[in-house]
């Protein structure tokens, strides 16, 4: 029996309630009136969303560390995960955003909280896509991403992430003109978001396929065609709640239908939204790096990705000295023209004193650092200082497992 992997399955919970959660405020504030029952569950989504959101940094932070979750405090690891990466930055004002929204959820209303509780809940949302493939596309094209990204995520929260709390609205109804009011309305909302969706969608593939073929010849491609699929499938069951049923409110049959396909929809929109979990840890087709050079078994490599620059590690290890390979890319595949770059290792464990030596530029555009003398195997803290021709340094840095020391270990 397959094993789920840990970090789609916190990633795939994160996101449904997240979207769960603004969905259900969306709703609130934009298609039906305040009910306890609503409020209950956008409450109840916020909780698995911080939850879940949690459990979902303590899977990153341990893949950074490479030490099991039970161990990410261990030295204030966590610490420095929150503070020195961006995943960690956006976690904690994520968090904040998620206190806040339950906050004015409790809260007595007043002037203005119907526009907050919107914009907190939008921001709860949005700010998914900084820690996602569109977070790490760099320059213009970049923002375009990022700002299509964002779109993809509130419309895909205001319509899927509302199909719960329609569908709970509806179930507490009777076939009644309110009812069917409530109902036009969502409707208004949901082709609003389809339309949001498909635009954002297609301007997403742009950026993450390198073809339209990639949808069948990649890993990522297939599993991007059974979201697409079950994309379909729920703007199909949409369609006949618009067009076939809506028309026919009050009608006690028609209400009876509705309420059914609300909750068929909000099963296949959470299909599509594990299947998000799993596409977020997957490399897209247009993402695609190329190593500098084959890596042998006992070699050790690391790949870091940055807006700014993405470097190839390799450290070739066996007796004697060893050397360090460096190659700096852009996005686009091209190299990255570096002034300077200099490498660190730091032990992870207490021990070996951390080596730091300049890099010297070889004619085919790679880096090298000659006769390292790494005292044992373990994992390192590999820092790259690559001097840029602004003049601002960029620093690099990953873990990378050392599988064997140079010369003699301690």
């Amino acid at each position: 029996m397959p094993v789920i992997d840990p970090l789609v399955l916190v990633r795939g919970v994160h996101f449904a309630a997240t979207l769960w959660a603004a969905g259900t405020v969306a709703c609130i504030v934009l298609v039906t009136a305040p009910t306890r029952r609503l409020t209950a569950m956008a409450g109840a989504a916020l909780l698995l969303a911080v939850l879940s959101g949690l459990a979902w940094l303590a899977v990153i932070a341990a893949n950074i560390l490479d030490v099991p979750v039970i161990e990410i405090g261990r030295d204030g690891g966590i610490w420095t995960v929150l503070i020195e990466t961006r995943f960690g930055a956006v976690a904690c004002l994520r968090l904040g955003l998620a206190v806040a929204l339950a906050l004015l959820l409790a809260a007595p209303a007043f002037p203005g909280r119907r526009a907050l509780l919107l914009a907190t809940a939008a921001g709860l949302s949005g700010l998914l896509a900084l820690v996602g493939h569109a977070g790490a596309t760099p320059g213009m094209t970049g923002w375009l991403h990022l700002a299509s990204d964002v779109i993809h995520l509130l419309a895909a929260a205001a319509w899927l992430g509302g199909l719960p709390a329609l569908a709970v609205t509806l179930s507490a109804t009777a076939a009644t003109t309110d009812s069917a009011a409530v109902t036009a309305r969502f409707s208004v909302l949901g082709i609003a978001c389809v339309g949001a969706l498909l635009a954002s969608g297609l301007i997403n593939s742009w950026q993450l396929l390198a073809g339209p073929g990639d949808l069948i010849a990649t890993a990522y491609g297939r599993v991007l065609s059974l979201k697409i699929a079950l994309f379909a499938a729920v703007v199909a069951v949409a369609a006949i709640n618009r067009y076939a049923l809506t028309p026919r409110l009050p009608e006690a049959v028609a209400m009876r239908a509705l309420r059914r396909n609300a909750w068929v929809e909000t099963g296949v929109g959470l299909a599509i939204v594990m299947v998000i979990g799993q596409l977020g840890t997957m490399i897209p087709g247009g993402h695609m790096h190329r190593k500098a050079a084959q890596v042998t078994s006992e070699a050790a490599f690391v790949h870091i990705h940055t807006e700014a620059v993405m470097a190839d590690v390799t450290i070739a290890l066996g007796d004697g000295k060893s050397t360090a390979t460096i190659r700096l890319w852009r996005e686009d595949y091209k190299p990255y023209v570096a002034m300077r770059v200099s490498l660190a290792l730091e032990p992870r464990e207490p021990g070996p004193n951390p080596i730091e030596r300049a890099a010297t530029e070889m004619p085919d555009g790679t880096w090298h650092v000659e006769n390292l003398d790494i005292p044992r195997a373990g994992v390192w803290i590999l820092r790259l200082t690559v001097g840029s021709e602004s003049g601002a340094p960029i620093v690099l840095d990953a873990p990378i497992v050392i599988t064997q020391c140079s010369n003699e270990c301690w």
